[in-house]
């Protein structure tokens, strides 16, 4: 059990890190370059940027979740090749696994387990059906417009979210001309190669975007090489009168290296088709239509080679199929937004090999209903919301929330929120259903100058957790608490600064034993330089500790980003672009297993057009 003793002493010696390198940004809630510090205001219309991520449209003064948006921009600063690259970076996400661009990562959300985050592409969830697992690395940085990201049991909005929500949204089509693109390619050690292509238009009412992009590396860590193809495709068609039509389509192969040990490697391969087709229709007196089909088509087989010698020792399969469809109405008046909802799917999933020679096949029908209201009195914003879920394979849950938000002034918020959320996190153990109970306050603030505040204090009360103990499964009650914090600055000399810091205490019920192996350290830095010349550095910090005895946490792991821009008024512009990453070699791993990279360095060139 860590006394607050322990506690005081780690954040004495991050504060001198902070107040002389003063280093900041990205990392906390992106950086942004305006010179406004307005973060939150009060619902007032239209011109108040709505945030979907609770899946009830409405401004970040009325989201009483603990919520972070990540934007095109921010993540371009980044360099990113895929999705992990760009969660790297934000407050209160752990990722397990620091590798090779390209190969299998492990994300943890306020200490919580990778099962337990819902992962969607425009809403269509990505987590396999045996073990939950979402694989983050097959989703391409170039596609993504914004993330949204829900921190904290989210299942009210989206059923088996015990942990959290992240929601990639990607790409629309350029409105501004039939025709633009983009060409780029990178190259870095071990053969680290990034190649894209995108181009996007709208001709009368069609929008298209198109992206195809090749990654892949010989490894920077042994047996961790990546091979990712991926091919993505989006047409929008604006109705006549209003409201719009969208297709999307998302289709990769991927082949990785897992794991190097002394008698054998561990590799897979995978083939996934992530599509959508979606209704955005107004109606009439403040309702608005969205009605959405969608698919999901997975194969992923998993190898076990002799080392030396590469033969095949072991090989399993999991085919993952699903296909539904949502429907939601939005109504909005003068002081409430009600939100509601059904969602069904038709899931398949079949294992073949590996510990199941006989194969196992399981099918179910899920369905799920959700209302969500908020109400607006005076200078609150009060938000119950509830759904039932049918889920097939873990029994019937019943997920309600409840969030408050209260505007101290024009730039200070309050928030609370408490929620019960499940996850569905094994097919192959019985009835794996793991229940928490979310309770979470925060403060957001713009009121000193220059200077842009956020805390949030958490308590995720999670039980029925699968745990192997003398070849055998129980269940068990784990209790998670702690604290984020984040600041930033507006852009001063052209320069923006930032931090996060998140803290996690977590024990076997209220007073056992404290759990190892979880991140109860994470410490997030950032600056970011961009001047009228538009070159562009960005730098940053990742700390954490994961108690872990066989882990370790030995420095800060340093990035440094740069880009410079050259425009060309008759062709585009051209940027020149390098990344230098882990500059000073900082250990950072939860396992001797799973060691993350030493330096290493990359550069490439962006062809706008």
């Amino acid at each position: 059990m860590r006394k607050t003793s322990a506690v005081l002493s780690v954040c004495a010696a991050v504060m001198p890190v902070l107040l002389t390198v003063a280093l900041c940004l990205l990392t906390v809630v992106p950086a942004a370059c305006d010179d406004d510090l307005s973060t939150v205001e009060l619902f007032n219309g239209a011109g108040t940027e709505l945030v979907s991520a609770s899946r009830s449209p409405r401004p970040a003064s009325q989201t009483a979740e603990n919520i972070t948006v990540v934007t095109a921009d921010e993540i371009a600063a980044l360099n990113a090749h895929t999705l992990p690259d760009i969660l790297y970076a934000i407050t209160g996400i752990q990722l397990e696994i620091i590798g090779t661009p390209g190969a299998n990562t492990n994300i943890e959300v306020q200490g919580s387990d990778f099962d337990h985050v819902l992962v969607l592409i425009d809403n269509v969830p990505i987590n396999s059906l045996s073990d939950n697992f979402p694989d983050l690395a097959a989703i391409p940085a170039q596609i993504i417009d914004r993330i949204e990201i829900v921190k904290g049991a989210a299942s009210s909005s989206w059923g088996s979210a015990l942990g959290g929500v992240i929601n990639v949204i990607t790409k629309m089509p350029q409105q501004d001309s039939a025709f633009g693109g983009t060409v780029s390619g990178s190259f870095g050690s071990r053969e680290t190669v990034d190649g894209r292509v995108e181009g996007s238009g709208t001709v009368d009412r069609l929008g298209y975007y198109l992206s195809a992009g090749k990654l892949r590396s010989d490894g920077l860590r042994p047996n961790n090489q990546s091979n990712l193809d991926n091919l993505y495709g989006k047409l929008h068609y604006e109705l006549p009168v209003r409201g719009g039509v969208t297709l999307s389509a998302l289709y990769t192969t991927k082949k990785t290296g897992i794991l190097q040990l002394p008698a054998f490697d561990i590799n897979d391969q995978k083939h996934e088709l992530v599509s959508s087709l979606s209704l955005q229709l107004p109606l009439d007196k403040g309702l608005a239509l969205d009605a959405a089909v969608r698919t999901r088509q997975s194969t992923m087989e998993m190898f076990v080679l002799s080392s030396p010698g590469r033969a095949l020792l072991q090989s399993g399969r999991e085919d993952d199929d699903s296909i539904g469809g949502s429907l939601k109405m939005t109504w909005q008046g003068e002081w409430q937004l009600v939100v509601a909802g059904v969602d069904y799917d038709h899931v398949d999933v079949h294992l073949l090999g590996g510990l199941l020679p006989g194969g196992e096949q399981r099918s179910a029908e899920r369905l799920g209903v959700y209302l969500n209201d908020t109400l607006t009195i005076g200078n609150f914003a009060i938000t119950p919301s509830a759904r039932f879920d049918w889920t097939g394979f873990g029994g019937n849950r019943f997920s309600p929330s409840f969030g408050i938000t209260y505007a101290l002034s024009e730039n200070s918020l309050l928030r609370g929120y408490t929620a019960r959320g499940y996850s569905l996190t094994s097919l192959n153990r019985g009835d794996s259903t793991e229940k928490v109970w979310t309770s979470q306050i925060g403060f957001e603030s713009g009121e000193v100058p220059y200077l842009w505040l956020k805390a949030t204090l958490f308590r995720n009360d999670t039980w029925d957790v699968l745990s192997n103990e003398l070849s055998r499964v129980v269940k068990k009650r784990q209790l998670k608490q702690g604290g984020e914090f984040e600041l930033r600055t507006v852009p001063l000399f052209n320069t923006s600064l930032g931090a996060g810091y998140t803290y996690i205490r977590a024990t076997e019920g209220d007073d056992g034993p404290e759990l190892g192996s979880m991140p109860r350290h994470t410490l997030k830095l950032g600056l970011r330089y961009r001047d009228p010349s538009q070159l562009q550095a960005q730098l940053t910090g990742y700390y954490i500790n994961w108690n872990s005895p066989t882990g370790k946490s030995a420095g800060v792991l340093w990035d440094l980003h740069l880009s410079k821009t050259f425009e060309y008024r008759e062709f585009g512009t051209v940027e020149i672009f390098g990344s230098l990453r882990n500059i000073f070699e900082g250990k950072q791993y939860l396992t001797e297993l799973y060691k993350n990279p030493g330096r290493w360095a990359e550069a490439g060139v962006r062809c706008h057009f």
